[in-house]
């Protein structure tokens, strides 16, 4: 009879074995433990579901996904019997494996021989410092070690610890930005930043311009461009250089794409860069027709021809949205700079009453 702590015995036998299931008294004193292997037994089938839709009460079932297994019932076992002392003694025990153990190439990918040393972890959230993701990452890391072996990880080790490190930050991460801006106006004393909290105490509006955006405006900011994209996160000031490319003049953050939030950007843009617009160019934003004529009272405010061009399929209906001649017509008018403002309007008319559309509003 051997005796033997619990806490012993999951430590010596946890690499080969997994708890089946214990016995336990009324005061839930576990009386026996059955640890199997982890290959015990074969995996049992599951019944075919059909899916249902639209069914009685609106739900619809769907058939259980397929896993992979490994199972070949294999009888290697160990019971454990509580003695009365306090300790266990092997009631059972089976050693015997009906199929093959951990090759020696193996062991290094086993779980108990895989962890994220400091090493690892820097790495990672250096890389994440970077933009580079978990699995770009481990691609690196294995790079530098030459072999998978050496890495002593896996890649879904490398993605659980980058998903962990953000669930860290993931309460402070407005403030890691205010803090990164505010560290980079020290080192650069041109380096334009602001930001704005709500009444939870939470940045709700940031707007930053670095020394080479700032130049570009100096060099090519006669006219810009901005418009709030994903759904009113990232407001983008862009314009174009000499060669007829955008080039970024200032960027900006808000949570609301409301006035309040326009007017605050635009009068930042503009200490930022010293002096209003030539021209501005917007969406057709209901918000953006109201702040701009009042932050920049000497520029133009024209709205962008794209946005405008890619309603029109929209608001003409499927049939004429595929009908060439139609987008060729109205296409021939737009596009041509050339033309003076009645003859944009002669032209314009004469395409849409070719087409029956004289009478849409929009248009």
């Amino acid at each position: 009879m051997v005796l033997i702590s619990m806490s012993s015995m999951l430590l010596l036998l946890g690499l080969m074995f997994v708890v089946a299931r214990n016995q336990k008294d009324r005061e839930g004193k576990v009386l026996s433990k059955y640890l199997v292997c982890s290959r015990q037994g074969f995996k049992q089938p599951t019944k075919e579901v059909c899916p249902i839709e639209d069914g009685v009460d609106g739900t619809s079932i769907s058939p259980k996904r397929r896993r992979v297994t490994n199972r070949v019932c294999c009888n290697a076992k160990i019971i454990f019997k509580f003695m009365g002392d306090g300790g266990y003694s092997v009631f059972s025990l089976e050693v015997r494996h009906t199929h093959c153990l951990c090759s020696e190439a193996s062991k290094s990918f086993m779980r108990v021989n895989r962890k994220l040393n400091l090493g690892h972890q820097s790495f990672v959230a250096n890389c994440a410092r970077a933009n580079i993701g978990p699995i770009k990452s481990f691609k690196l890391y294995k790079q530098m070690e030459e072999e998978y072996a050496d890495v002593g990880a896996t890649r879904v080790d490398f993605q659980n610890f980058k998903r962990d490190l953000m669930a860290y930050i993931s309460g402070g991460d407005a403030q890691l930005i205010v803090e990164k801006f505010l560290h980079k106006k020290e080192l650069w004393s041109t380096f334009f930043f602001d930001y704005d909290a709500d009444e939870y105490n939470q940045p709700s509006r940031v707007f930053w311009a670095n020394p080479v955006t700032q130049q570009n405006f100096a060099c090519f900011g006669d006219v810009v461009s901005f418009d709030a994209t994903y759904n009113l996160i990232f407001v983008p000031f862009t314009g174009m250089d000499n060669h007829k490319k955008s080039v970024t003049f200032a960027t900006g953050l808000i949570a609301k794409k409301n006035i309040d939030s326009y007017v605050w950007l635009l009068d930042n843009f503009k200490r930022a860069m010293g002096h209003e617009l030539t021209y501005v160019v917007t969406d057709q934003d209901p918000a953006l027709r109201v702040v701009v004529p009042r932050v920049f009272t000497s520029s133009r405010h024209r709205f962008c021809m794209w946005h405008i061009m890619t309603k029109i399929g929209d608001k003409v209906g499927a049939v004429l949205a595929n009908d060439q001649s139609f987008h060729r017509a109205h296409n021939d008018v737009v596009r041509d700079e050339c033309i003076t403002i009645e003859q944009f309007e002669s032209k314009w008319l004469e395409a849409m009453e070719v087409h029956g559309l004289g009478e849409h509003r929009w248009l």
